[in-house]
């Protein structure tokens, strides 16, 4: 079997096994083969996208192909790994006189200076590096610590990751019930914007950057859902797709903007049908 051809039903089967969607060799050459080629010889990769857009799975593809066919050790970071516990972010919330960053999600509700740290332990060869994980289901940071030996390549993936600041006309602009009712005075938005700029100091030791768009926002409440259920182990439950109409306002406005702006200066912009399925990629 040809090289090309090995890597083609590699990437084949992994899909298949991920996502349970079967691609031909010509969609898999035309998208994820070709963008892998370009990601070869990269050392720092960012991947964002909506919540339910696939980063994670594109992210673990990436790892899974470079380390069968390059032997790379593919570090992925996931910055919802990197969550303040629940008890952190209602301090943050006191600090701030606001119960809005009690809610995970928006920029200030991380771990900042232990995402940097292990960034900059990574990139500077320092190992063995410990990175956080957190149980989204019990919404705290889990006891236990990935230990992480060698980095060739650096992948952090996250909903908000790579975004710049939201401008003020758009930052003051209501779009929902929880801006609208919950943030009349504009202390919450304002606060974790100004966190989103020292957020410019970690994606700046990134030089890639892959962009994934959704057709609109209506996609992300529900393929989030279908991922709480995923992690739940259920099939449906009405009671958690209100919950998360509720909680996704929290995430509404950053994605919104990234939607709008991030195509201009990303280096891969991966569009998505209403299917969850590659659309197009632009390659900058």
């Amino acid at each position: 079997m040809s090289e090309i051809n090995s890597k083609l039903y590699f990437i084949q089967y992994t899909l298949k096994k991920l996502t349970g969607k079967m691609l031909s060799f010509d969609e898999i050459n035309d998208t994820y083969l070709r963008l892998f080629t370009k990601l070869q010889y990269k050392k720092t990769i960012m991947i964002a996208g909506s919540q339910g857009s696939g980063k994670s799975t594109l992210s673990l593809i990436i790892k899974k192909y470079f380390q069968k066919f390059y032997s790379k050790n593919v570090v992925i970071l996931s910055i919802d790994d990197f969550y303040l516990s629940s008890y952190q972010r209602k301090k943050l919330a006191k600090k701030f006189k606001t119960n809005l960053f009690e809610t995970r999600g928006v920029p200030g509700t991380h771990n900042f200076k232990l995402l940097y740290e292990t960034i900059d332990q990574l990139r500077s060869n320092k190992f063995p590096v410990y990175s956080p994980t957190f149980d989204k289901v019990t919404d705290n940071t889990k006891k236990y610590k990935r230990k992480i030996s060698r980095a060739d390549l650096i992948i952090l993936e996250g909903w908000c990751v790579g975004s710049k600041t939201i401008d003020t006309k758009y930052l003051n602009k209501n779009i929902n019930e929880l801006e609208k009712n919950k943030d009349q005075n504009l202390i919450w938005r304002t606060a974790y914007n100004n966190f989103l700029d020292d957020y410019q100091k970690i994606f700046n030791k990134f030089n890639y950057y892959i962009f994934i768009k959704l057709p609109n926002w209506e996609n992300v409440i529900n393929w989030k859902y279908k991922q709480e259920l995923a992690l739940r182990s259920l099939s449906n439950d009405n009671k958690l797709k209100k919950r998360l109409y509720k909680f996704i306002q929290y995430y509404e406005k950053l994605s919104k903007w990234m939607s709008m702006t991030t195509p201009s200066y990303c280096n891969v912009l991966i569009s998505l049908d209403k299917n969850q399925s590659i659309k197009n990629i632009t390659y900058k």
